[in-house]
C-alpha cells in the first residue's frame, strides 16, 4: 500500500479532494497491484501518477508526452498525517495539441480561475484528454513497468 491509498480514503465517494488551490484529486485505483492517481489542475488539464517503491530505468517507458515527474515529494502528499517515501513517476496532458476543460475548471475552482486568457488563446485542433484517458495510460505504465520488472506484481 502506498500514500495513495490514503489520499483515495480521504477523498472517499466524494466527485473531487482540493489539494491546493491549483490542484484537485480526481481519482485513481489500483491496478495489478500498483497504485495509480489521477489530478486535474486549474490550467484546465490533467496529470497521471503511477507510485512505486524502487527507482529503476525509466527511459523507455512509453506515455502521453513522455514521463514529465518522478519525485518522492508531491504535494497531495501533504494532505496526510503519515509519512510517504514512495516515489511518483508521472505525466501530464499539457502538451502541444492537448486541449483544457473550461467547464471542469469552473466546477472545481469557481469562475476566478477563468480569467486567465489562456483559455481563449486554445488551438482549434486541440484534444481535451479524459479522465478515462488518463486512467488507461497510468495502466499502461504499469503493464510496461511490470514487463521490466515482473516482480512488481503484489496481486
Amino acid at each position: 500500500m502506498t500514500c495513495i491509498t490514503k489520499i483515495l480514503e480521504l477523498k472517499g465517494d466524494k466527485e473531487f479532494l482540493p489539494v491546493n488551490s491549483r490542484i484537485v484529486i480526481e481519482g485513481g485505483g489500483s491496478y495489478k497491484g500498483i497504485e495509480y492517481l489521477i489530478t486535474f489542475t486549474e490550467m484546465g488539464t490533467r496529470c497521471g501518477y503511477v507510485a512505486i517503491s524502487e527507482p529503476f530505468d525509466y527511459d523507455d517507458i512509453d506515455c502521453h508526452g513522455g514521463l514529465t515527474f518522478f519525485s518522492q515529494s508531491h504535494s497531495a502528499k501533504k494532505l496526510l498525517d503519515i509519512a510517504c517515501d514512495d516515489i511518483w513517476i508521472g505525466f501530464d496532458a499539457a502538451h502541444a495539441y492537448d486541449g483544457r476543460s473550461k467547464n471542469t475548471v469552473l466546477k472545481y475552482f469557481g469562475e476566478t480561475k477563468l480569467s486567465d486568457s489562456f483559455f481563449d488563446c486554445v488551438e482549434p485542433f486541440t484534444i481535451h484528454r479524459t479522465y478515462n484517458f488518463m486512467e488507461n495510460e497510468c495502466q499502461s505504465i504499469i503493464d510496461q513497468l511490470i514487463k521490466k520488472n515482473p516482480l512488481m506484481v503484489t496481486e
